[in-house]
């Protein structure tokens, strides 16, 4: 018979996290793959599937699922994922059936895989009951369907659709896989250190998921790692994560591509890239001119980006090094930090609008004249003595009144974000990191930092840049994670020709030490593992400062054979492995 896959994941058409990144750059190869034989199943989200998906008639087999489906409360959506290189996908909205009757699915898996959900946090109950009604829905399609289905649930989100499989007892072969452990991310999101323990293989105790409240995802991960026909991490972190937390071994693990088909060619990433540092310069001068002199032309510009957890990803490290290199530099070398990590804002301060606006204004009515207005802003050009050329004289005196009417007396520093927080700023890590080491924008600064906590999209009011011109217009990508169970973003600034820097706590930073057959450039791994913070910080700085000070044509290489690095990670040489994993469930049923 032929093989249909059913993929089960909260983030099918609904963009909330990593695992969204996983499914849509694997698309291409999985519709290549198994054609209209796939099925992608996600949770309905109205405002996301606006963007994300196109409802259109389903199949026969479909329609006969959706009128077998045996619980009420649900309302089934089909059609095409545009974000996903319009593979099919279902979206099931399961609200009603939320309300009505999330307790007795609670009981019923405690009855069968005694999961204690008596005290779950709110967040608990949406991705249950949708994950069990997905479990429901994936009954009908098997009775509607002629053809051996393999069902792939990601997370524990998705967890509820192989454990209602099971308690159902519907034969079907289930492959669960899981990107991180639900509690290894809250003991390193607590501030604690999850590789301790993992790499002990000691000090998990049973009261730790209460400890840590999240003892009913924990529990539902756990009864899913042990329920589902094949049981799969994302790497060799996780998976060694898994043996010591959830106490079960992964029969497969199943790296993550990325879409090489897709990405831009390295003349397209220089014209990407030379597009999106303009963007940067208008910002930048907008910003820093009304203090002091700037020439963003000759700045080294660092990032780092993620979700605002701020020992995990290594924001902490990451400022440190900075502080370090700070002092390091001299001279005229410049370093901009550009901290893009979305955080709450109510806009954007009202001196850096008012900073902005001007700036622009005077660059229009300056490039109606003068083509290269960056040239006057850094130049110290006096009018020529006896110039006949009276039209360029006054053109020259005209934006120096404009330059001098920008720069008015300012009796602080640049702000260090040029937005305004949803709360007090000093309860904000990565500011207080960034004045505990003396980084506050002073003209003394070598180290320039712009926290941008925003989501990064073009038509903002400010960089006005897409994530992945920032990756482009980057020097280095720094992605320092103490906890990264795989590890996309500094695959992604490779990917984009950013030199890119990642740590050995991570599954792509253990990849490349141990996996990885060919030498590579362009990409780092810091060594952090069993060393002091403080090597690590030291160790960062210098290379920091390698970078700040290289000359053009070695940093070039260096981009290149990043990129060349991340053409090998296409999903067509990790994509045979999923399919021995769905080979082998088909196997044991």
């Amino acid at each position: 018979m032929e093989k249909f896959l059913v993929e089960v994941s909260f983030e099918a058409g609904n963009k909330v996290g990593g695992i969204w990144t996983v499914l849509t750059s694997k698309s291409s190869y999985m519709k290549r793959e198994f054609g209209d034989n796939y099925l992608a199943i996600g949770f309905y989200n109205p405002s996301q599937a606006a963007m994300e998906f196109t409802e259109t008639t389903p199949p026969q087999f479909i329609k006969d699922a959706m009128g077998n489906v045996k619980l009420d409360g649900i309302k089934i959506y089909f059609g095409k994922w545009s974000s996903a290189n319009d593979v099919n996908l279902l979206l099931i909205d399961s609200k009603e059936f939320e309300n009505k009757h999330v307790n007795e699915v609670k009981k019923e898996m405690w009855d069968a895989f005694k999961i204690d959900s008596l005290n779950s946090p709110g967040d608990y109950d949406e991705p249950l009951a949708w994950s069990y009604a997905t479990g429901a829905v994936i009954e009908a399609l098997s009775k509607a369907l002629n053809k051996s289905i393999v069902v792939q649930a990601h997370e524990w989100l998705s967890a509820g659709s192989v454990l209602y499989l099971k308690s159902k007892g519907v034969k079907l072969p289930t492959v669960f896989t899981i990107h991180a452990t639900v509690l290894g991310r809250a003991i390193s999101y607590s501030g604690g250190n999850t590789n301790t323990y993992v790499i002990s293989n000691t000090g998990i105790t049973p009261d730790m998921p209460y400890k840590y409240g999240v003892a009913a995802k924990h529990f539902t991960e756990k009864a899913a790692s042990f329920n589902a026909t094949v049981f799969t991490a994302v790497s060799r972190v996780v998976a060694k994560e898994a043996e010591v937390i959830l106490g079960k071994k992964v029969d497969f693990v199943t790296i993550n591509g990325i879409d090489t088909d897709n990405l831009p060619d390295t003349d397209d990433l220089t014209v990407l890239r030379t597009n999106a540092k303009k963007k940067l310069n208008n910002f930048l001068n907008a910003y820093f001119l009304p203090y002091y002199d700037m020439n963003p032309t000759t700045l080294r510009v660092f990032v780092t980006s993620g979700r605002y957890e701020f020992y995990d990803k290594g924001y902490d490290v990451f400022i440190d090094a900075l502080g370090k290199l700070d002092k390091m530099l001299t001279d005229d070398n410049y370093v901009v930090a550009l901290i893009a990590v979305p955080s709450g804002t109510i806009g954007v301060r009202n001196e850096v609008v008012a900073n902005y606006l001007t700036y622009m204004s005077i660059k229009s009515a300056m490039d109606e004249d003068l083509k290269n207005f960056e040239t006057v802003v850094s130049s110290s050009i006096d009018v020529r003595e006896g110039s006949t050329d009276k039209a360029y004289n006054k053109m020259i005196n005209d934006s120096k009144k404009l330059l001098k009417q920008l720069r008015r007396p300012k009796p602080t520093n640049p702000p260090l974000t040029p937005f305004m927080l949803s709360y007090p700023e000093g309860n904000d890590a990565i500011l207080n990191k960034l004045h505990e080491n003396g980084l506050e924008n002073a003209s003394t600064n070598h180290v320039k930092v712009i926290f941008y906590p925003k989501y990064l999209a073009v038509g903002d009011e400010l960089l006005n840049l897409t994530y992945y011109e920032m990756l482009a217009l980057s020097t280095a990508g720094f992605f320092l994670s103490k906890y990264e169970p795989f590890g996309y973003t500094p695959l992604e600034a490779a990917a984009y020709m950013s030199i890119s820097f990642t740590s050995d706590f991570s599954g792509f930073g253990q990849y490349l030490l141990n996996d990885y057959k060919n030498a590579y450039k362009g990409v780092f791994v810091e060594r952090m593992l069993g060393k002091r913070r403080e090597e690590s910080v030291a160790q960062t700085a210098k290379d920091m400062m390698k970078i700040a000070l290289m000359n053009e044509d070695d940093l070039l290489k260096l981009k290149l054979s990043a990129n060349e690095l991340a053409s090998q990670f296409g999903w067509e040489k990790f994509l045979p492995v999923y399919m021995q994993a769905y080979d082998a469930a088909l196997k044991k049923i």
